[in-house]
């Protein structure tokens, strides 16, 4: 193998990975970042299998696995009615039809992790820029600067995020105490027009909260949910807006020397939890190949599927009416496999 010296536009979750993974193989890695300070902003984040499996092959999973928290079942709830429509473990079982577990952590405690191993190898430089500016770069370079990516668009004109029309509204408080709620789970609730999704975030003791809304904001907007639904969001004194966009699917993620990645490549909203993992796995497909065509034949074709996919569940997710009450009974009478299995594609990814 040739070794090469890369350099890395963003120093995140997707760009520490992916120096890590050309480290591995020998490279000089210059990572880039424009902030003063590598301080991640998010809360939680969801790592199925194939995110742990991604983390194991580029060698982080050691320094990742002891900030992380096994939850021990996904919980599908009606937030109308505030009744249990289908749990499904994520213990044994899983593990051992997934080759791996499933875990949720803290973003902050993911991303310093990463930060532990780049800092460890002596093949990856780390140093704040005041531009990310990939013009007058000599050798390849690796555009990992997320979803508003510059790069992106100095490559590839009108291919700006895409904001939907509701934001998401984040929140990360002190574990609540009820009885009547698996706090310890990974919590999905349904609601005309919205949904809640709410974690451990890893083992910080804390809850992770996430509403997806309208602009009124969450209390408004769930003003006649059930009150088991209701606790759980005023358990919040104060929420955090985002801006939930998305990439619009590209016939291509390189150009000259610049080869996109993460977010800046194929960011999508959150509604199958694997934005992440995608990021992640870009950066174990480096492990495979650094030719950017072959690269894009191992993650293009996945990653504009799996964006696809999630447009679909969030329509879903917000059913109202007649479309609520057909999937709450789909997901009642399903078995816990068969809800596994339309998620097989991508754990075993």
């Amino acid at each position: 193998m040739v070794h090469k010296r890369f350099t890395i536009l963003g120093g995140g979750i997707a760009g520490l990975a992916a120096a890590i993974a050309l480290a591995r193989q020998g490279h000089e890695v210059a990572v880039l970042e424009k902030a003063k300070t590598f301080d991640p902003i998010g809360a939680g984040i969801q790592l199925g299998p194939n995110a742990v499996r991604a983390l194991q092959k580029i060698g982080a999973w050691d320094a990742v696995e002891p900030v992380t928290y096994a939850p021990p079942a996904l919980c599908f709830r009606s937030g109308t009615s505030g009744r249990v429509l289908k749990q499904v473990p994520l213990g044994t079982a899983f593990e051992s039809r997934f080759g791996q577990p499933y875990r949720v952590a803290h973003r902050a405690d993911l991303h310093a992790g990463l930060l532990s191993v780049a800092q460890s190898l002596p093949q990856i430089e780390i140093a704040i820029a005041t531009s990310a500016d990939p013009s007058g770069v000599a050798g390849p370079v690796l555009a990992a600067d997320g979803l508003w990516s510059t790069t992106r668009e100095r490559l590839f004109p009108n291919t700006a995020a895409h904001a939907q029309t509701s934001p998401l509204f984040r929140a990360m408080v002190e574990m609540p105490q009820n009885p009547n709620i698996r706090f310890e789970c990974v919590n999905m609730w349904y609601y005309p027009g919205a949904h809640v999704v709410h974690y451990p975030a890893g083992r910080s003791g804390k809850l992770n909260l996430v509403i997806d809304a309208p602009k009124i904001g969450p209390r408004l907007h769930f003003a006649r949910a059930a009150k088991i639904l209701l606790d759980v969001i005023s358990s919040a004194p104060n929420w955090t807006q985002w801006t939930a966009a998305y990439v619009n699917p590209l016939a291509t993620w390189h150009k000259n020397n610049v080869l996109l990645i993460g977010d800046a490549a194929h960011g999508t909203l959150p509604y199958l939890a694997q934005g992440g993992a995608m990021s992640l796995e870009d950066a174990a497909a480096l492990m495979t190949t650094t030719d950017p065509g072959e690269f894009e034949k191992l993650r293009l074709s996945r990653c504009t599927n799996l964006h696809e996919q999630t447009l679909r569940m969030g329509k879903i997710y917000h059913l109202s009416g007649i479309g609520a009450l057909v999937r709450n009974t789909a997901l009642r009478f399903s078995s816990a496999e068969s809800v596994l299995g339309r998620m097989a594609w991508i754990y075993n990814g």
